[in-house]
């Protein structure tokens, strides 16, 4: 939606943008989600009782998405995308008049005025009424409370998760709306929510057999501390083709990785953000999310496809060289 907006009022102002090649820089830019607070896996392992507490203890986010290698793949690989995408857009540009469909979504009606039509009397107020989202978002602020001063907790996946359900009754305002875009999101989401399940019976035949073990053993035999985060890319990506989603990655591949870099002096932060790069490279080169983001955008997803090539080949050379020679774990 922002390459829409933008790619419309550029040609409006007369300045030369080719909507597809803005649509794949704008997706491969926001790769960065991948060592920010959508970082699934950096948010497990803060979390006190993680899955993988025994072999890697509690990871505070200071060590992982806060390193100073983190921070630096966060600003230099947009900035990075920017001059590449100025190389790579094409002397003929195709404006977004060129894509009908896409221009239109520019005047796509606000989501409010579909919401259903309400029950009437008592039942009508309590779905309007913003007094119950507001008791809820009371609550859940007094854990919020409870959890960062009384306890001097961390950010971890609970915190997190308990500060966007507040946020979200309060954008919402009313339990009617509330409930809309919940099922609007489940619709668009459901097949990742059915995936889960899957990832975690592939994590507990990793954790709890031999397997997991012997894969290892396998890794660290290959790694060095050089070439560690490149092997560790390289897994990431080949998995992430058939398992595209960070969190579910990081439930399948967490013992394997922090256990190889047990085994090889290496730190398990490094394990931890090395297969954030091969689980973004593998979402950038796989046409699952591409297709998605084409969709949204009503555009064929073969004219962004190849320009998503080339960004993924940066994206791991960049963080690749990153993360094996910048500071991880503080």
């Amino acid at each position: 939606m922002i390459a829409v907006h933008f790619s419309r009022a550029a040609e409006s102002r007369g300045i030369p943008i080719d909507f597809p090649c803005l649509l794949a820089a704008l997706f491969a830019a926001s790769s960065i989600w991948q060592f920010g607070l959508s970082s699934t896996p950096a948010l497990m392992a803060a979390t006190p009782g993680h899955f993988l507490e025994e072999t890697t203890g509690v990871m505070p986010l200071a060590t992982t998405i806060w390193s100073t290698a983190a921070i630096a793949m966060v600003i230099l690989y947009p900035l990075a995308v920017v001059a590449l995408a100025r190389l790579l857009m094409p002397k003929q540009v195709r404006p977004i008049s060129q894509y009908p469909a896409a221009g239109a979504l520019a005047e796509a009606p606000d989501l409010a005025t579909a919401l259903p039509q309400a029950a009437r009397g008592i039942a009508a107020w309590s779905e309007r009424t913003p007094l119950f989202p507001l008791l809820l978002a009371a609550a859940l602020a007094g854990w919020l409370y409870h959890h960062f001063v009384t306890k001097g907790g961390s950010l971890d996946l609970n915190s997190m998760v308990t500060a966007l359900l507040l946020l979200a009754l309060l954008l919402q305002r009313n339990l009617s709306a509330f409930s809309h875009a919940v099922r609007a999101t489940v619709q668009s989401c459901w097949q990742i929510l059915v995936l889960y399940q899957v990832y975690g019976g592939i994590a507990g035949m990793l954790q709890y057999t031999n397997v997991g073990e012997h894969l290892a053993r396998f890794f660290a035999e290959l790694s060095t501390p050089l070439t560690f985060p490149l092997l560790t890319a390289i897994a990431g990506t080949l998995v992430a083709i058939f398992v595209p989603s960070s969190g579910g990655q990081w439930i399948i591949q967490g013992f394997v990785t922090s256990e190889a870099a047990l085994a090889m002096g290496a730190s398990t932060q490094q394990g931890l953000l090395a297969l954030g790069i091969g689980d973004q490279m593998g979402n950038l080169i796989s046409p699952f999310w591409i297709v998605i983001a084409a969709g949204i955008a009503r555009i064929d997803f073969r004219t962004v496809f190849g320009y998503s090539l080339v960004f993924a080949g940066l994206w791991f050379a960049l963080g690749v060289a990153i993360f094996t020679f910048l500071p991880v774990a503080a």
